[in-house]
């Protein structure tokens, strides 16, 4: 059994479900801790506070949307004025970049950070991100409503984009009547109330996930990347490996990490997610409305180390929840996600009780590996 999957199986089984900001997510980051300093790198916890759901944030989202459709046949301007926040706070949530969150209850989490500087002269840097708590089960990841997961968002989307345009129709012209506007947007506001119910039933009902896939696999590659780089550091690369806490309740180690260190702009960055069923992939866009490309670079290198080194791997775009990755790319640095996905395209077991350490393939691990360490050599020379 390799070393790897035996970091799945003590995470996804041991302490098993690890919800952001949870006390088994600060028993993840206390065994990853120790995992890390038998390395002897340079190792900081680093401290923040995040929502513990991403539910929150988007519930009250709908929750305005709604409130607009109440309000809009009596105060026309009123309920355009609170659809466009809603909408404006969506588009800005989606994209990593919060705006209810900040005003949300929080509770503690922390990253993990630690540091192998270069053997000479840093030429560049390369941060590896890999997140190590596990999401809450939902309706919408159910194994018959998941393969659906993209079209019901985009729906969604739709819902607010129509309630919005008609709302500004009767606000701001008088092509239609009010009552006719607002009899029109109703099938979307709907479809709004029926998301914000599932969000309550996953907040009530939703379990956490032994998150094996997602994301101990992850995790598994990034300590055993860590383990090599301790022995032989590169020459002329200063790598700095971050385990994330709280991404699952919106990418918020990521963002913590971002607010504390400001890297440069030329800095690589490659994340760790979803790694241990499924085909390997690079990454080459990533958003589920607008996307984002990765780094040309970083694709030419992947490509030909899975060449080299006869690594099955795939490229392809992933169109669908934000990963650390997205937080990065959103903000211009070249970066490259790892994953892996079944043969229809999606994530196994994603965010579901059966996300368990069994279905995880040690191959995958390993070659995810070989594809980190190759990257980094390259990028070397």
């Amino acid at each position: 059994m390799s070393r790897a999957f035996q970091y799945v199986q003590y995470l996804a089984e041991k302490i098993g479900p690890r919800g952001s900001c949870t006390e088994a997510e600060r028993a993840a980051a206390d065994y990853l801790k120790a995992e890390l300093a038998q390395l002897k790198l340079e190792l900081t916890v680093e401290p923040f506070t995040a929502v513990t759901s991403f539910s929150w944030a988007f519930g009250l989202i709908d929750l305005l949307f709604i409130i607009a459709a109440l309000t809009f046949p009596t105060w026309p301007n009123l309920g355009l004025i609170i659809a466009l926040v809603a909408f404006f706070a969506f588009i800005l949530e989606t994209s990593t970049f919060p705006l209810l969150s900040r005003f949300l209850p929080k509770k503690n989490s922390q990253n993990l950070v630690a540091q192998v500087p270069a053997r000479s002269k840093k030429i560049r840097k390369v941060i590896i991100t890999a997140h190590y708590d596990s999401s809450r089960s939902a309706l919408n990841f159910s194994p018959r409503m998941v393969k659906g997961f993209r079209r019901s968002y985009l729906l969604m989307v739709a819902a607010m984009s129509l309630e919005v345009i008609l709302y500004a129709l009767g606000a701001l012209t008088t092509i239609l009547p009010t009552t006719l506007l607002w009899l029109l947007s109703l099938p979307g506001a709907l479809y709004l109330l029926f998301t914000l119910f599932t969000l309550l039933h996953r907040e009530i009902f939703g379990q956490y996930t032994p998150g094996a896939n997602d994301n101990a696999s992850g995790v598994a590659v990034l300590l055993e990347v860590a383990k090599v780089l301790s022995r032989l550091p590169l020459l002329t690369t200063e790598v700095t490996l971050v385990a994330t806490g709280a991404e699952e309740s919106g990418t918020n180690g990521a963002l913590a990490y971002l607010r504390q260190h400001r890297p440069t702009k030329d800095t690589y960055v490659i994340n760790l997610d979803n790694l241990g069923s499924g085909r390997l992939t690079a990454v080459t866009r990533e958003g589920i409305l607008g996307t984002k490309p990765a780094s040309p670079e970083l694709l030419s290198c992947a490509k030909e180390v899975a060449a080299e080194k006869k690594v099955e791997l795939k490229l392809a775009p992933y169109h669908l929840l934000t990963t650390d990755g997205t937080v990065f790319l959103m903000r211009g640095y070249p970066t490259l996600s790892l994953m892996a996905f079944d043969e229809e395209g999606l994530i196994p077991n994603w965010h579901w009780p059966t996300d368990q350490a069994t279905f995880v393939n040690p191959e995958n691990l390993d070659a995810a590996k070989e594809l980190v360490l190759g990257i980094l050599r390259r990028l070397e020379s």
